[in-house]
C-alpha cells in the first residue's frame, strides 16, 4: 500500500502513541494506525519539498512493485498518469472521495458570504482540478464513488463517465454504545467551513433563539477565529477539535445530528452519528444516502428555514425522535466496516 503516512503492525514509531502528546496530535496519529497490514507492506511517505517550491507528491512506486502488481487502486488518481504510462495494460481503480466540482460550491458560498474569512478558488487551481479530474475519468478503468452525489457530479463532466462509476459507500469505524440524549442538543461535527453549510445553521439558530430557547446548536470541529466570531450566539457552542473519547461523549449527549453540507464525498461523521443512534438531519450533498423519514430528515441545500423546521419537529416529537433513532441504528449496519469490505471486494472483482 502506497500512502502518505500509516503505521502498520511492527512499525517502530507506534510506540510514539504512548507518549504524552497533545490531544489533537494523538487523535490524528491514532487514525493512521492499522493492524490489517504489516509495516513491511506499506510504502509510506511524502516527497520532500519546501513551501512554495512545488506540490507534495506521494513516494513513487518502485519498478518491482509496479511489475508485481495486478492493478492499482488510487485515491483520486494520485500518481495515476505515471502508473498508466509505466503499466498501460494494468487496470486502475480511482476512489473519487469527493464531488469533483466541490470548488463550485465553495466559490458560490464565498461570494454570498464574503466577510466569513474564506477566499475563492484561484482560476489556475480550478484549471488544474478539472484537468486532473478529466484525466482520472478518461484513464481509470473504474471509478469508485461513495455516494450518489459523487456519481451525479462525475456525470456532469460527461454522461459516458457514469458508466465507469460503481457506488461503493464507505463504512464507519467509530460507534457509540449510546447514551442519554439531552433534548434540544443539536450536534454538528466536522471542520467549520462554508462548504459544510455552517452559515445556514447560524441562520437557523437565529430563527429559533427566542421561540425555542431550549434548543442549543453545538459545533465540534476546528474553526478559524473569524468563523468562531461569526458563529458566536447565545444558543451556539463552538467546542473546537475533539479527540475520539470526547467526540463519543458528544454523540451520547446529542439529541440529533445536523449536517447541511454542500459538497462531500461521504461524510464519515454522518455515518458515525447513525451508528450512535442519532437521528440525521442532512443534505444529500452530505454524501450519505440515508432513508428520509426512517433514519432522519433530508434537507434541501442552503435552506435555514428547512433546518429550523426539521430540528423543531424532531426535538418536540419524542416519539418521532425515538423512531428515527432506531431507524438510524438499523440503517447504520449498511455502513459498517464489514459491509464496506464486502462491497469493496465485490466491486473490485469487476476488474480483477
Amino acid at each position: 500500500m502506497y500512502t502518505d503516512f500509516a503505521l502498520g503492525t511492527g512499525h517502530r514509531l507506534r510506540g510514539v502513541l504512548e507518549l504524552p502528546l497533545p490531544r489533537h496530535l494523538k487523535a490524528k496519529l491514532s487514525r493512521r494506525v492499522t493492524d490489517a497490514l504489516p509495516a513491511r507492506l506499506i510504502r509510506s511517505g511524502l516527497g520532500v519539498t519546501l513551501p512554495g517550491f512545488g506540490p507534495r507528491t506521494l513516494r513513487r512506486p518502485s519498478e518491482r512493485d509496479v511489475a508485481e502488481s495486478d492493478g492499482f487502486y488510487l485515491q483520486y488518481y494520485v500518481g495515476g498518469a505515471d502508473l498508466r504510462a509505466r503499466a498501460p495494460r494494468k487496470p486502475i481503480i480511482s476512489d473519487v472521495f469527493i464531488v469533483p466540482g466541490a470548488y463550485r460550491a465553495i466559490d458560490r458560498e464565498v461570494a454570498d458570504f464574503p466577510d466569513w474569512g474564506e477566499s475563492p478558488t484561484p482560476p489556475d487551481l480550478i484549471a488544474r482540478y478539472d484537468t486532473h479530474s478529466r484525466m482520472m475519468f478518461e484513464q481509470s478503468d473504474l471509478l469508485f464513488c461513495p455516494s450518489q452525489a459523487v456519481i451525479d457530479d462525475v456525470a456532469s463532466y460527461g454522461a459516458h463517465f457514469a458508466e465507469k462509476c460503481r457506488l461503493v459507500p464507505y463504512g464507519a469505524s467509530l460507534s457509540s454504545a449510546g447514551g442519554t440524549p439531552e433534548p434540544g442538543r443539536v450536534l454538528f461535527c466536522g471542520s467549520l467551513h462554508l462548504r459544510k453549510g455552517v452559515q445556514y445553521i447560524r441562520a437557523a439558530a437565529d430563527m429559533l433563539r427566542d421561540s425555542h430557547p431550549h434548543i442549543r446548536f453545538v459545533f465540534a470541529g476546528g474553526a478559524s477565529a473569524i468563523m468562531r466570531a461569526k458563529l458566536a450566539a447565545p444558543n451556539i457552542d463552538v467546542l473546537g477539535h475533539l479527540g475520539k473519547a470526547d467526540l463519543l461523549r458528544e454523540f451520547a449527549r446529542a439529541d440529533l445530528f445536523l449536517f447541511p453540507s454542500l459538497a462531500e464525498g461521504a461524510a464519515g461523521t454522518v455515518l458515525e452519528a447513525m451508528a450512535s443512534g442519532l437521528p440525521i438531519v442532512a443534505t444529500r450533498e452530505g454524501g450519505v444516502d440515508f432513508t428520509d423519514g426512517t433514519s432522519g430528515i433530508v434537507l434541501p441545500p442552503r435552506d435555514p428555514e428547512a433546518i429550523a423546521a426539521a430540528v423543531v419537529r424532531i426535538v418536540e416529537d419524542r416519539d418521532l425522535r425515538a423512531a428515527l433513532s432506531a431507524g438510524a441504528t438499523r440503517e447504520a449496519e449498511i455502513y459498517s466496516m464489514a459491509a464496506w469490505e464486502a462491497r469493496f471486494i465485490a466491486a473490485v472483482s469487476d476488474v480483477f
